[in-house]
């Protein structure tokens, strides 16, 4: 079996896109990942979501959390990594709605001792709204 993927997903305050991304994650036609929601101080509501989404996501789905002292986006990365398991690590947004074959996608291209980057597709904010208030899965 393939190593275990970790993909920390950063958010602040936005329980609306990180529900949808971590949707997302849950229909990934590869499924050896875990999910550490790397949170930079958001208030009770982003915990309730993540923990609401736990079933749906299929497998580990952490939230690490610091307290809110200012934009800190690296310090709570840095924190998703020491609780990450996995042998390879993805970094996310929490706005950032990924494709069904992200995961597998980043399994392919891995080499040792590379970085592999990404692309996304900016929706307008009309559009984003819409996605988010309907509950839409554009990435389907």
């Amino acid at each position: 079996m393939a190593d275990l993927i970790s993909i920390i997903v950063t958010t602040y305050n936005r329980e609306d896109a990180l529900a949808a991304v971590l949707r997302s994650l849950a229909a990934q036609s590869d499924q050896n990942f875990e999910v550490l929601v790397a949170d930079d101080g958001s208030g009770p509501a982003t915990a309730a979501t993540v923990e609401a989404l736990k079933v749906k996501v299929g497998h580990r789905l952490d939230h690490v959390w610091q307290e809110d002292r200012g934009f800190r986006a690296a310090e709570i990365r840095n924190r998703a990594i020491l609780a990450a398991r996995g042998a390879y690590v993805i970094f996310l947004d929490g706005d950032c709605i990924a494709r069904p074959d992200f995961v597998a996608t980043h399994r392919r291209l891995t080499e040792p001792g590379c970085f592999v980057t990404g692309n996304r597709v900016l929706l307008s904010e009309g559009l984003t709204d819409r996605v988010l208030r309907e509950t839409l899965e554009p990435e389907r």
